[in-house]
């Protein structure tokens, strides 16, 4: 039998093992890296809605009409939802600079199943042209968005 080459039942055993191992971490690091790339998406949504409050508040014209557009905003409800809103008011000058509902909504969105709203340094945060002017509700000179997996494992983070 010294002639017979092959591997014994241990070492199969052993390599199995082996793999096993190695396959089920890599399951595990792909979905913690699927669930950073789920948060990530949704910042650069958020920072979007942002980013096109702020331009079209810069593009903003005196409307003629019981109401004037005073600036665009994004409110944030807490657990998952955001809005893209204006700001409406017979003198924008007496406006309270934040969402009303109603007539207001320009654009929703919700956060994915699995993302949350961790904390809301803010609830409205609204671009008032012509600089554009940055008014936060509640009154701060910046706020932090964090949002974080349902299951707590990932987080990410906007500043204002």
């Amino acid at each position: 039998m010294s002639g017979k080459k092959g591997f014994t039942i241990v070492e199969m055993l052993v390599i199995l093992g082996v793999t096993a191992l190695l396959s089920a971490m890599l399951i595990l690091y792909s979905r913690s890296g699927e669930r950073q790339v789920a948060l990530f998406r949704e910042q650069a949504k958020i920072m979007s809605f942002f980013f096109q409050a702020k331009s079209l508040s810069l593009a903003t014209v005196a409307e003629i009409g019981p109401l004037n557009t005073c600036g665009y905003g994004l409110h944030l409800d807490s657990p998952d939802t955001y809005l893209l809103f204006k700001d409406l008011a017979a003198d924008c000058m007496l406006s309270d600079h934040k969402y009303s509902g109603g007539a207001e909504l320009t654009q929703s969105s919700t956060l994915p199943p699995g993302i949350v709203f961790d904390t809301l340094g803010a609830s409205d945060i609204l671009f008032v042209p012509p600089d554009p002017t940055v008014y936060i509700t509640p009154v701060a000179e910046e706020t932090t968005i964090s949002l974080k997996t349902s299951d707590g494992l990932g987080s990410v983070i906007i500043k204002v």
